[in-house]
């Protein structure tokens, strides 16, 4: 069972998708929660940037969430965001993945080859420890390139197969409705991920 199971009445409810300052966030963990608790969301997940060669502290980035629940009522999920490489992988060490409770994946810089952004998504969606499709089809949209619906659909059918959720991201509004229309009548599940980057847009970005 992934994480998001267990919370499956909160998917649009909690904050599924946050950055802090340890990459390129504003405030840190502790001021989100005490915001997020204000504002009577009730579940924070922290989605932090990954590479394979990290340039800050992953463990005190968990150590401060582990903090946090101390002193918070709310669930607070540790997660990562990593990005796809071209042979389908992931830019995350194997560890990194098993630590945290919500890893997610996106696109970015990514080889503008359609062809192959299709086969390594469909590797990616088969991995057992991720949870959702970050900002789904921004790059799709920044290197002007656009799915068949017989790919989408096929992309869809996996992503129901191995529990992967479809983010909607409201920083981007994406994914496209025609997108959402067909995930939702094929029973794929959708979680709110507002990409945040700054405390107000815990407010400001909510769906």
């Amino acid at each position: 069972m992934k994480i998001w199971q267990e919370h499956a009445g909160l998917l649009h409810r909690g904050e599924w998708h946050v950055h802090t300052s340890y990459t390129d966030g504003r405030p840190g963990v502790l001021e989100y929660c005490r915001r997020a608790e204000e504002l009577k969301i009730p579940l924070i997940a922290f989605t932090e940037h990954v590479r394979r060669k990290l340039t800050y502290d992953f463990g005190g980035f968990l150590s401060d969430i582990d903090a946090a629940r101390e002193e918070s009522d709310l669930i607070i999920l540790s997660g990562c965001e990593a990005k796809v490489l071209p042979c389908g992988d992931l830019d995350v060490e194997p560890e990194i993945l098993g630590e945290v409770d919500y890893p997610i994946f996106a696109f970015h810089s990514f080889p503008a080859d359609q062809e192959l952004f299709i086969e390594s998504l469909k590797a990616v969606l088969k991995s057992r420890r991720v949870n959702a499709w970050a900002h789904p089809g921004l790059f799709l949209a920044r290197n002007h390139l656009n799915l068949e619906e017989e790919d989408l659909s096929e992309l869809l059918r996996i992503m129901k197969e191995h529990d992967v959720l479809l983010e909607i991201n409201a920083k981007y509004q994406l994914p496209p409705q025609k997108w959402l229309a067909l995930a939702r009548s094929m029973g794929v599940q959708t979680v709110r991920g507002s990409d945040v980057h700054y405390l107000e847009a815990l407010e400001s970005l909510r769906l």
